[in-house]
């Protein structure tokens, strides 16, 4: 027995193709990813079946895309028997939807997350060398799960590109140099260093950039990173990252697009051209993390400005990615957009949510019963007639006769209802232990929930205008 799966279950024929996509093989079963495999070494040894072991037989199917596709998307061997089954194996490991504690991070963190949903297809290249055949695109999956996924560097390139358009690039005649500066140097503590940025020269983009606000924009832009990270003229740009942090994001569906280029003599189709994809409809988690860890030390009202006027640049950058001008390859094509509403929106920031103002209470027409002198407070003596043990403290003959007749009595009246109350309220503190002290309770940070685009923009400048009023109403 070998121990290498391709030289195990190797095979060749039409027949090899047909039993591997049914999912039993040799008497082993084989899950969706692993057929899929095994039909792409096939397909590479035999360039005769590599038409059916791609797309089957015309009337009867088969072949490697009757597993990703079907009438209903979420209804293909690949969506039911694979996707479905690793992301519910996702979910218990924690790694589909994180959580994030706020109260390890830095005063002014923000944590974002949403479940949307795709009105395109979303496409996208993986990394894999070996797949079924040249003709065949395959969507870029996790490398353990074999799960769709939107990486979290492909997160953070994209939505840097959006804002950097919608921001720098739309509004380039009316921005000043100067403005232009400080919105590409906020851009540049969101999202790290810009690629490019080398020692006496800027290439790819930061040498757009560069061409984008001119030579003045350009040395301004320079000053103000120097000065925030303490550098002298002659240093080079720094390397740093910024205070964005992605996750990646692993759809719940997949499926083919197909392009069929015709001959231009006899009009007919000539090779299909496969691309993988996750389907319209299909669902995926963003979530997204704020950390401003270069403002430590700094004023709380700095830290709040900031990340108020932080949270406003995203929440608009984000609205724009998803909802204009896409997240996937072909995107100027119109795939990748999602729709307006969003499942399971929230925003949560770490600042403690502010009191509500309770409104004045009715106020009581009858005068409040003033206490007996000789009490402290209801069901409670005064020190002055309490042993160190808590016990009613005897006056003796000779005390008795030094106290003044007013004292007397309040010592009278004291005994009294110590004989008639006091006692057994002090017999039940001492037989009845007291609770143990509340611990205090976790703080309640500002926390907005949303269920579209639009008013996930609405939140964030709600927020950002109780951040920077202080956190007061």
């Amino acid at each position: 027995m070998s121990y290498d799966l391709y030289t195990e279950l190797a095979g060749r024929s039409e027949q090899d193709v047909g039993d591997i996509i049914k999912g039993r093989y040799r008497g082993i079963n084989l899950d969706v990813a692993t057929r899929i495999r095994l039909v792409t070494s096939i397909a590479a040894q035999n360039e005769s079946v590599k038409e059916y072991a791609v797309s089957g037989d015309r009337k009867k199917g088969g072949g490697y895309k009757s597993l990703v596709h079907a009438k209903q998307p979420e209804g293909t061997p690949y969506a039911q028997e694979l996707i479905k089954q690793e992301r519910e194996r996702m979910t218990k490991l924690g790694l589909d939807n994180p959580v994030v504690s706020l109260a390890s991070l830095p005063p002014g963190s923000w944590f974002l997350q949403f479940t949307f949903t795709l009105a395109k297809p979303w496409i996208s290249k993986d990394d894999d060398p070996f797949y079924v055949a040249e003709s065949v695109n395959p969507v870029r999956k996790d490398k353990v799960f074999k799960v769709p996924v939107m990486s979290a560097a492909s997160w953070k390139g994209l939505l840097r590109w959006t804002m950097m358009h919608i921001r720098l690039a739309l509004r380039k005649d009316e921005l000043t140099p100067e403005s232009l500066a400080q919105e590409r140097f906020v851009q540049t503590l969101l999202f790290g260093d810009e690629k490019g940025e080398e020692p006496g020269q800027t290439k790819d983009w930061a040498a757009y950039l560069d061409k984008l606000g001119g030579k003045t924009a350009r040395r301004e832009y320079e000053q103000k990173v120097r000065a925030h990270f303490h550098l002298e003229e002659k240093d080079a740009m720094p390397h740093h990252s910024g205070r964005l942090m992605f996750y990646p994001t692993f759809f719940n569906g997949i499926d083919v697009e197909v392009i069929n280029p015709h001959s231009r003599e006899t009009k007919a189709g000539t090779h299909p051209i496969y691309l993988e994809c996750v389907p319209a409809g299909a669902q995926g988690t963003f979530s997204l993390l704020y950390v401003p860890f270069d403002l430590i030390g700094q004023s709380e009202e700095g830290i709040r400005q900031q990340a108020a006027e932080d949270l406003q640049r995203v929440a608009e950058g984000l609205q724009a990615m998803f909802l204009t001008y896409g997240f996937s390859a072909k995107r100027t094509s119109g795939y990748g957009v999602a729709d307006e509403h969003v499942n399971g929106g929230v925003l949560q920031v770490r600042v403690e949510e502010p009191a509500p103002v309770q409104p004045p209470g009715p106020t009581s027409s009858a005068p409040a019963q003033p206490l007996p002198k000789y009490l402290a407070a209801p069901g409670r003596l005064k020190p002055e007639y309490l042993n160190p043990d808590g016990t009613f403290r005897e006056r003796s003959e000779a005390e008795l006769k030094a106290m003044k007749k007013s004292d007397r009595q309040e010592y009278e009246k004291a005994r009294k209802w110590w004989e008639r109350e006091g006692k057994v309220l002090a017999e039940q503190s001492q037989a009845e232990a007291g609770p143990p002290p509340p611990r205090p309770a976790p703080p309640q940070w500002i926390t907005r929930e949303f269920c579209s685009f639009k008013e996930l923009v609405q939140k964030a400048q709600e927020v950002a205008n109780l951040l920077q009023a202080g956190g007061e109403q």
